[in-house]
């Protein structure tokens, strides 16, 4: 069990944020966001862990709520359920019928995927923003490490690379967004496995 805690750990930690041919404008995408009350995505990571010297390929959902939380769904390597509300999140291991509440530290919440859903709007209060031709580049104003980000042509997050002071890697790849669906609040409370 240990060893999956870890692996829960690594995948909030590292799980950062996430061409089109012009600049690529934060404002633009903010508001595209803005726009949405739920979303849900399909996500595929590949995080190189430095510790362990390998690299570890998740797979799952992603799903969002304005003024409800962000939830994540891994399928693979391993089930597990993120919840994020707030500065705490719900790590829910299923198949071996435990959970845990952890708080995130704001420096480290700000890096991971589910933060960066859930504060999008404030995005320049923890970044300096680079717009470039194909991504946005975003370095923590505290903290070191960097996070690309690539929209696609409707402004949305196609793909996010995470860097961290570590040297660990997560690159993300977001598809098959869903919009609008009136996703239940029930997701964001779940307590036990499902």
């Amino acid at each position: 069990m240990h060893g999956s805690w870890k692996s829960s750990i690594l995948v909030i930690v590292f799980l950062g944020l996430t061409g089109l041919t012009h600049a690529i404008e934060l404002g633009k995408v903010q508001q595209r966001y803005a726009k949405l009350n739920d979303f849900s995505a399909v996500f595929k990571q590949e995080t190189f862990q430095v510790i362990a010297n390998k690299t570890v390929l998740f797979d799952g959902k992603v799903s969002y709520k304005r003024n409800s939380g962000v939830r994540m769904d891994v399928m693979s390597p391993e089930r597990q359920i993120l919840i994020l509300k707030g500065s705490t999140v719900l790590i829910v291991l299923p198949e071996q019928g435990t959970s845990q509440v952890q708080e995130i530290p704001p420096e480290i919440s700000a890096q991971n995927i589910l933060g960066f859903f859930a504060g999008f709007t404030s995005i320049e209060e923890q970044y300096a923003v680079q717009e470039t031709a194909d991504r946005l580049i975003l370095t923590p104003k505290t903290g070191t490490g960097s996070i690309s980000v690539w929209v696609d042509t409707d402004g949305l997050i196609e793909r996010i690379l995470l860097k961290d002071a570590m040297g660990n890697i997560s690159d993300i790849r977001l598809s098959g967004y869903r919009f609008n669906m009136n996703i239940s609040d029930e997701i964001f409370r779940e307590k036990t496995g499902g």
